[in-house]
């Protein structure tokens, strides 16, 4: 065979043979890649389906539990009880079974002995919850402790229940426990049932069982149907012993797994497994739901079949089993192997074109060249070729010759050639050892690692990378590091600093992620240049800290609201000692000159002026407290009219506001000012809620609550309370966010917005109210308010105008401000009293110890230069044990006053005051009236 054809038909077999051997590795490589992750991947989602089953089932239990423990349920079982209560076990046992008796031979469902426990009070309650939850029950029936029926919401097959093994495990000798009796089909409701029984305790004593009998499997077929696609695969929801529950398109209990498996689940191997099914091949993983294997501690699935009982599970549990066809998840790796064979092969079909060109030109000299080895070969290190081209084979002829020159004069060191070759392996193990460290250091490191050209293009990234962002590594790679630069201004300015200083340290810049999302990194970043210092490469890392800045912020956030806070406070101070010494003035005025009708306007105007401004003090300071300013009986309709009112203008247009107010008078006594935020928060939370179209029912009301519900809501006690209870149709919440609502700032919507049910779960808490939340997705929320209704629901009658009332005695006041104190004394001395003024708490104490006479009362400021009034109140009653204290003070009632009126202080006023409001408070401690301060 020709030298050409020879080479060309080694490079078409050998080509051959390396597209298919690399084509099977590949694919074998792929294959195995993509069975491991599928493994995970499919045991993951059957893992998923199977909590969501697991969490709904829970979320009947909490149901059924709530059901049984109400008031009506209760009240019937100890009724119930008493009847058998007086007779002996064995009287008790026939009297049971004589009505069983009876029961099993009345056929009439219409029968007055039947419609005693069909048509009762608790049974029609029980109809109730299954109309409200329209679809999930079927029969309801309550039994006492003795098995006895109490009420049913249907004809039962026997009257008597204490012998049957849901009720015995349910009751569990007493102790009590949730029983599911997977049941299968049932007669009662011409469908597949599972029932769910649960004790009823009063206090430790089991008093009943309630058994509801749980149409479950509309609700599995939406959580499945919502977790099925191309990709995902089918689910079947089977028992332990191969009988499938659900399968879309097949009746309950029809149908068996596959043998295998059966044999998996017999030998509870948890793995993701391959099967060949009805002519196809499958991926299957499964997972075994947590609540019917007893992890939860409950019991599950019947022990025999009975009247009402087919198909009944004999112990088993309930696994979730993902079906995957192999055909779908080959499709990928079939697709590219393809196109590797259709592009290898053309690939040798053009090397074998070439090497025929190539092949008949290089033949020639390669002859030549073969006489010539051949010649050397033998010994004939004299021959030499002679080759004049100026190509390679001139320059193979050339070292051809020179070699065989060599060859005539010397021959190379075996040895030589030996340590060089170990030389060689020891520079490459050292490689691989160092290449292996590097790799290593490179897959495992926390902080992301990678490298860039100078035109920003990342030509390495760190695995770790996807542990800070949605982006995949291999997405990363050939992509513009300045593409996901959130800031230009930023991208510019570190770029400017990087040239500058060669490398840069802890910078903290925005980025963007795969989703749009924002995050902080702090970045450590380094020129790498080559031999002329011309910078060629980007080298460093980024490390997320986007959790540690919110943190800083919201730190500085709630120091910043501390500081207003504070700030509010002292301004509401300094504003109400202002007031105080404006409005003692105008008593002055308007005692001075009674018959001046020009002073008068002028004075009432002034007075206006000061209430109002007395009001805005008061918001301060509720705002600077946080709680409780001063509460005042008041409507809760008004509070709702205001309240809208004021924030009408913050409500979506196209949300329509709907009021049911309760009809007649319905009073509280609470702070209108901290209310109407309560409202307002809730109120903005669900104009929110609504997208688009939608409306705000809110609705007040009388409610009783009794102590069974107060027993389990410590938080208030038994009794009247005016209900509130705002309802909206928007999107509603799911468990998780239900149950975090109430949390300082948390928050579905951006930082900084998760205060408003915060604060108004403390504002009704310090009322000594309730406030509860109801939601589900899709469905909106129903928020719920309770405050203490006041005795008396009379319109309390206006106040007359008071006139200052004459006294008599000696008065110490504890004020540090000149202008408050001169009013002050001048106020008392008109109203008849002698007064002693201290403006530092070392004054009043002294004063307290030396005066040499009766001192009746103290008015007390709470802050003074050199002490505040919680110091200077023990020290003046160790001198005068007898004295009288008003706390008179510029702040709120919450705070240092209360804790001197809870030292034993009598009274406290509030700056500013008028004249008459103090002759008044002083009649009323000076006769032994404290008000309700105390």
């Amino acid at each position: 065979m020709k030298f050409s054809n020879k080479l060309s038909f080694v490079i078409l077999i050998t080509g051959m043979v390396i597209l298919i051997l690399s084509s099977l590795t590949v694919y074998k490589f792929s294959y195995d890649s993509m069975i491991k992750s599928e493994f995970i991947h499919t045991k993951y989602t059957a893992d998923k389906v199977s909590d969501d089953i697991d969490q709904l089932l829970s979320e009947k239990v909490k149901t059924a539990m709530t059901l049984a423990n109400t008031p009506i349920i209760k009240n019937a079982l100890e009724t119930s009880i008493l009847t058998y209560a007086n007779l002996s076990d064995e009287k008790r046992k026939e009297s049971i079974k004589l009505l069983n008796a009876k029961w099993k031979s009345t056929k009439d469902p219409t029968d007055s002995f039947i419609l005693k426990f069909t048509d009762n009070k608790v049974s029609r309650f029980l109809k109730e919850q299954q109309t409200i939850l329209k679809g999930e029950y079927g029969e309801i029936f309550l039994t006492n402790k003795f098995g006895a029926l109490v009420a049913s919401t249907a004809k039962l097959s026997t009257f008597a229940h204490g012998h049957k093994y849901w009720w015995l495990g349910s009751y569990n000798d007493g102790e009590g426990a949730v029983f599911f009796d997977d049941r299968g089909y049932d007669d009662s409701v011409g469908g597949y049932v599972l029932g769910l029984v649960v004790p009823i305790r009063k206090g430790s004593e089991i008093i009943g069982i309630l058994k509801c009998n749980l149409n479950i499997l509309g609700n599995i077929s939406e959580l499945i149907s919502d977790a099925k696609d191309k990709s995902v695969g089918k689910f079947k929801l089977t028992r332990s012993g191969g009988m499938v529950v659900f399968e879309e398109g097949f009746e309950p209990l029809s149908t068996q797994v596959h043998r295998s498996i059966f044999q998996k689940l017999k030998s509870r191997n948890d793995e993701s497994f391959i099967i060949n099914d009805s002519g196809g091949k499958y991926l299957v993983g499964f997972s075994e739901i947590k609540l019917t294997k007893a992890e939860k501690g409950y019991g599950f699935g019947g022990t025999f079949e009975s009247i009402d009982h087919k198909k009944g599970n004999t112990g088993e549990s309930w696994y979730v089993l993902c079906y995957r066809q192999m055909s779908v998840i080959q499709a990928p790796i079939k697709e590219s192997i393809k196109w590797v064979v259709w592009i290898g092969i053309i690939t040798i079909l053009i090397l074998v074109l070439v090497s025929q060109l190539l092949s008949r030109k290089m033949s020639q000299p390669i002859a030549i060249l073969d006489i010539a080895t051949k010649k050397v070969g033998k010994g004939d290190f004299e021959y030499r070729i002679d080759i004049r081209q100026k190509d390679e084979f001139g320059n193979l002829a050339n070292s051809f010759n020179n070699m065989a020159s060599e060859l005539q004069q010397t021959t190379t060191s075996i040895e030589r050639l030996e340590n060089e070759a170990n030389d060689r392996r020891q520079a490459e193990g050292a490689l691989r050892e160092s290449e292996e460290k590097y790799r290593n250091i490179f897959e495992n490191i926390q902080d992301v690692y990678y490298e860039a050209s100078m035109d920003g293009t990342i030509v390495e990234v760190s695995p770790s990378i996807e542990n800070v962002s949605e982006y995949k590594r291999k997405e990363l790679i050939g992509k513009s590091l300045y593409d996901i630069y959130t800031n230009p201004e930023e991208r510019d300015e570190l770029l400017k600093t990087l040239l500058d200083s060669g490398k840069i340290a802890n910078y903290e810049i925005h980025l963007t992620d795969k989703d749009g999302s924002q995050y902080i990194v702090e970045l450590n970043t380094m020129l790498q240049r080559d031999q002329k210092g011309n910078p060629v490469k980007l080298i460093g890392s980024m490390r997320d800290i986007s959790e540690r800045k919110q943190l800083e912020d919201r730190l500085r956030q709630s120091q910043k609201m501390e500081a207003i806070g504070s700030l509010a406070g002292g301004i509401a101070h300094q504003f109400n000692n202002a007031l105080y010494v404006i409005t003692g003035n105008i008593d002055f005025l308007e005692t001075d000159y009674p018959e001046d009708e020009k002073i008068a306007d002028y004075t009432m105007q002034i007075k206006d002026s000061a209430h109002r401004m007395a009001q805005l003090t008061n918001q301060l300071l509720a705002y600077a407290k946080g709680g409780k300013y001063q509460a005042k009986a008041m409507s809760v309709n008004d509070f709702v009219d205001n309240t809208l009112s004021n924030i009408h203008h913050v409500i979506n247009p196209d949300i329509e506001i709907k009021t049911d107010l309760a009809t007649g008078i319905l009073n509280v006594k609470a702070d209108q000012t901290q209310m109407q935020m309560m409202l307002a928060a809730i109120l903005t939370n669900a104009s929110e809620a609504i997208e688009g179209d939608g409306f705000i029912r809110i609705t007040t009301k009388v409610e009783e609550i009794d102590a069974e519900f107060a027993k389990h809501h410590s938080e208030i006690k038994a009794g009247p309370y005016a209900c509130l209870i705002v309802e909206d149709n928007g999107k509603g919440m799911d468990n998780e966010t239900r149950n975090r609502i109430f949390e300082p700032f948390f928050s579905t919507k951006f930082e900084g917005r998760g205060l408003g049910m915060a604060s108004a779960f403390g504002i009704v808490r310090n009322h000594d109210g309730l406030i509860s939340v109801y939601s589900e997705a899709g469905r909106g929320t129903a928020v719920s308010v309770y405050l203490p209704l006041m005795e008396t629901q009379t319109e309390a009658p206006l106040k007359s105008k008071i006139e200052p009332i004459k006294g008599s005695g000696t008065i110490l006041i504890i004020e540090d401000e000149e202008m408050i104190m001169d009013v002050s004394q001048a106020l008392l001395e008109r109203l008849g009293y002698k007064v002693l003024g201290a403006m530092t708490g070392k004054d009043a104490v002294h004063t307290a110890l030396t005066y040499d006479g009766e001192i009746d009362l103290a008015i007390l400021d709470m802050v003074l230069p050199d002490m505040d009034g919680k110091a200077i109140y023990p020290l003046i009653m160790e001198a005068r044990p007898d004295l009288k204290v008003l706390v008179c003070s510029g702040y709120s009632i919450d705070g240092p006053a209360r804790e001197v009126i809870n030292a034993g202080a009598q009274d406290f006023i509030q700056k500013p005051c008028t004249m008459a409001d103090l002759s008044e408070k002083l009649k009323e401690i000076l006769e032994g009236k404290q008000s309700s301060s105390n």
